[in-house]
């Protein structure tokens, strides 16, 4: 019971994350599983203790609830990692039907594999010749801990292998990191085009497989955050602008700029602590493009209101208005070096997932 109300709340609360951080649950099912397996190795062992003895059942349910976990993230992961070997074997999305069913019978010889070693190995362990102490529990527990932590080991280089070429979070922050640099030092001779980015091989190799924090610059720390799909009443309450003008910016032109997208600096927080915040709301069928040219926006408009938070004396609806002005003009010339770039370097633009709010504005 514990297992099925888990993976429910699980699903509900991560199923639509899976996709975008497809390699971190892919991880995370794996931890989980050894966990799980740990703490169903252990509960046995506390019967034996007569203040510890209460512990048991509690510890079989949070194995159950570990495992329950995994088989949803490695269920809900499985379909986009067979769908990257396919693209990355055959060429075409058409071969994960075969991928699909290798896979399957890969798991079925390792699995047999296993059995018949584990049918040795405990057969070795039970052995009761002292001259050897084969049945040390130290043994047992050296032995268990060195297999878990190869389990762990080699899923993380395998998945350091997947390099996918669409932009999550991370991989977004890093790849416009990078191109800003290069902005910055090649604004004096124009020189942006010549340099490189890095390609998804690059990336696969240093992202992260644990949880980090939401979008930001993870480079160069900034006091300013950035929301994407924030909901149209935050959008307006914390704007910097009157809520007349924002609601008649989306019912004059629905598509403002030729995006979908719609963008402003606000402050968020009581009277005593107000942080600055860029807010991104997304119209209806806005797609995976805009979001990462929204995203872009939203890190020129942020390095922006950096150069300027230095000044002091200065009205914080003028700086702000001023910041998204001058990050306006400087999207346009940066753009589409942006998206020749990323081209070059072969992601896809096409399939960005980035984390948000998850709301859109529709205008009837």
């Amino acid at each position: 019971g514990c297992g099925m109300i888990a993976s429910l709340l699980f699903t509900s609360l991560a199923a639509s994350s899976f996709r975008r951080n497809v390699k971190t649950w892919k991880y995370f099912a794996d931890c989980m599983v050894d966990i799980g397996i740990t703490l169903e190795i252990i509960a046995p062992s506390v019967l034996s203790s007569s203040r510890l003895s209460g512990w048991f059942l509690p510890l079989l349910c949070l194995g159950n609830v570990c495992k329950a976990l995994c088989g949803v993230a490695a269920g809900a992961c499985g379909g986009a990692m067979n769908l990257f070997w396919a693209m990355k074997l055959m060429g075409t999305e058409e071969g994960i039907s075969e991928v699909s069913a290798k896979i399957g019978a890969q798991r079925t010889v390792v699995g047999g594999a296993g059995l018949v070693l584990a049918g040795f190995v405990a057969k070795w362990l039970g052995a009761s010749d002292g001259s050897n102490n084969v049945g040390n529990k130290r043994l047992w527990i050296g032995l268990y801990c060195f297999l878990t932590f190869l389990h762990l080991a080699l899923n993380r280089m395998s998945l350091k292998l997947v390099a996918l070429d669409w932009m999550n979070s991370w991989r977004m922050q890093r790849i416009v990191d990078e191109f800003l640099d290069l902005v910055e030092k090649n604004e004096a001779n124009d020189r942006i085009g010549t340099s490189n980015l890095s390609t998804p091989s690059d990336l696969s190799r240093i992202e992260p497989l644990l949880f980090r924090p939401g979008l930001r610059n993870i480079n160069k720390p900034s006091n300013c955050s950035i929301r994407m799909g924030v909901s149209f009443n935050d959008f307006a309450r914390h704007s910097h602008r009157t809520l007349q003008s924002t609601r008649a910016q989306v019912m004059n032109d629905p598509r403002i700029g030729g995006d979908r997208y719609m963008l402003t600096v606000g402050a968020i927080g009581n009277k005593l602590n107000k942080k600055k915040s860029i807010l991104i709301s997304f119209f209806r069928n806005s797609s995976c493009r805009e979001k990462a040219k929204a995203y872009l926006h939203a890190r020129l408009v942020e390095k922006g209101l950096d150069q300027r938070s230095q000044l002091d004396g200065s009205n914080l609806d003028t700086v702000f208005e001023e910041a998204e002005k001058n990050a306006t003009k400087e999207l346009v010339v940066l753009w589409p070096i942006f998206e020749e770039k990323v081209k070059k370097e072969g992601w896809n633009l096409d399939k960005t997932e980035c984390s948000s709010d998850g709301y859109e504005i529709h205008v009837e």
